[in-house]
């Protein structure tokens, strides 16, 4: 970007430089973000705790030379289910809202060697559990493009904190899409690494100094250019404190666009014709420049049973991180909603025994070896993120999975149940495949719409690369109206 454009609209890699040739400090760089929070926060509530006193002892030794690092000055906030030292970690859950971290997540810890300065936590839905933020503690995060709409979760704060301007990079997680539905709903960019290449620990739910880590559960950077998005991966990935290994990613398949084979797929699930058109459209300018395009006629990889499978795993998932909670709701749900819905398969699956659990866990791995397949004749998959654009707040009802079960979502002319918005994201989930979200290029009537890069396992530096390369063609960020 121009010298003229303001601090907070610099990417991550502009501000490093800016940082690094002393044309800001950091100090003064804190300053200016902390000022466009205090601003513009209250419209959007995505930043839900401050610690600017603490975020200035960091700035300053990174201004002495104290601290050294990637991102040495970088003011960021960071999602709140990450333990952050010094700063409460609640996850959206009532009874932990006193809870204060004594250490850092092990994401959290490599960016502050890094020389991150954290200065926010930023907002969640209950338990990290919708897509959509707001819990009983914090209150709805708003949409910087449409107030009135929610920024998606679970990683909603991180990407209204982005949106909106307030810091150039987020920490997220996903498991049903938390880092890449929300990136879409945002015009933001946002990447879901390969299984196991960052570390989860430090991380809630599950309960406060937890060391299992999720079979589904990923952590990863969200920010504003596919740039921001390496940078951040370079920091992020790799072993956890004790673990004796390390990690090679492979270099990307491709260095031109035109090298890379391309696959797009918008049949497998629910999605609004408009954001089906223009996925379509983006697909054209691909090709028309050079790229490689098939648009497939049949699913790619298929299986029976793949959305059944990825469902009662993730709630199998999540019934064993509610513990020895009660599930009486869910039993209801289970007698409530068809056996075959969405809503069915997630109230029985949170009752799965241990050996519906492996059994599951077996489908998935055969699962895993046929996208291993596939992805030998294809570099990138195309898909859509979820099945339409950010949609207006449903919270009236309640936090948590029981009230979505009964939620609708409008997609073209007709209703489809909410939870179905997990079936997209769930293609790669399942899979343990890498994802980079970029925004289109254009957008779906007033609100920005983002697409799924899915690329081979451990080809993250693949759907990043490819990221780049539309980067470097179609443009950047474009800020919302009234947060220019």
């Amino acid at each position: 970007m121009p010298k003229t454009t303001p601090p907070h609209w610099w990417t991550a890699t502009e501000t490093m430089a800016e940082l690094r040739s002393r044309r800001i400090g950091a100090v003064e760089l804190l300053a200016h973000m902390a000022g466009r929070f205090e601003a513009l926060g209250p419209k959007v509530n995505a930043v839900v705790e401050e610690q600017l006193e603490l975020a200035q002892v960091t700035a300053k030794a990174v201004d002495n030379g104290a601290i050294a690092g990637p991102f040495a000055g970088l003011p960021m906030t960071i999602k709140d289910t990450f333990e952050v030292g010094g700063f409460g970690c609640t996850a959206g859950i009532p009874e932990l809202k006193d809870y204060r971290s004594a250490r850092d997540a092990d994401a959290v810890a490599r960016l502050r060697a890094a020389g991150a300065v954290m200065w926010g936590k930023t907002n969640v839905p209950l338990a990290a559990a919708d897509h959509q933020s707001y819990n009983p503690i914090y209150g709805v995060t708003n949409n910087p493009w449409d107030l009135g709409r929610t920024p998606g979760g679970s990683s909603g704060g991180s990407a209204a904190s982005l949106a909106a301007g307030f810091t150039g990079l987020e920490l997220g997680s996903d498991i049903g899409g938390s880092i890449r539905v929300p990136s879409h709903f945002c015009g933001v960019w946002g990447h879901k690494p390969s299984y196991g290449v960052v570390s989860q620990r430090g991380q809630i739910p599950p309960n406060p100094g937890a060391l299992v880590q999720s079979p589904l559960s990923v952590c990863g950077p969200l920010a504003r250019s596919s740039a921001d998005l390496l940078a951040a991966m370079d920091v992020l990935a790799g072993a956890a404190p004790g673990e004796a290994w390390t990690l090679n990613l492979p270099q990307a398949r491709a260095t031109s666009l035109r090298d890379f084979r391309v696959a797009i797929w918008c049949g497998s699930f629910p999605v609004d014709p408009d954001y089906h058109q223009a996925i379509s459209a983006f697909g054209r300018a691909l090709a028309q420049e050079g790229v490689n395009v098939v648009e497939l006629a049949e699913a790619p990889n298929p299986l029976p049973g793949d959305e059944d499978l990825y469902i009662s795993l993730l709630f199998a998932v999540i019934g064993g991180e509610l513990g020895g909670a009660d599930l009486s709701d869910y039993d209801t749900a289970a007698a409530t909603y068809p056996a075959d819905s969405v809503a069915g398969r997630a109230a029985r699956g949170v009752r799965s025994s241990t050996s519906e659990y492996f059994a599951l866990r077996e489908r998935q791995a055969h699962h895993i070896a046929k996208w291993n397949s596939w992805f030998e004749s294809f570099d990138i998959l195309i898909c859509p993120v979820a099945m339409t654009t950010a949609f207006p707040h449903q919270n009236q009802d309640g936090d948590g999975p029981i009230p979505s079960m009964a939620r609708v979502l409008r997609v073209g002319d007709r209703d489809v149940p909410y939870l179905e918005n997990l079936l997209w994201p769930g293609l790669a989930t399942l899979a343990h495949l890498p994802v980079t979200v970029r925004p289109l290029p254009f957008k779906v009537g007033t609100m920005p719409a983002g697409v799924q890069f899915i690329g081979p396992s451990y080809g993250d530096r693949t759907t990043l690369a490819f990221s780049a390369l539309c980067d470097a063609i179609f443009g950047g960020y474009t800020p919302p109206p009234g947060f220019e």
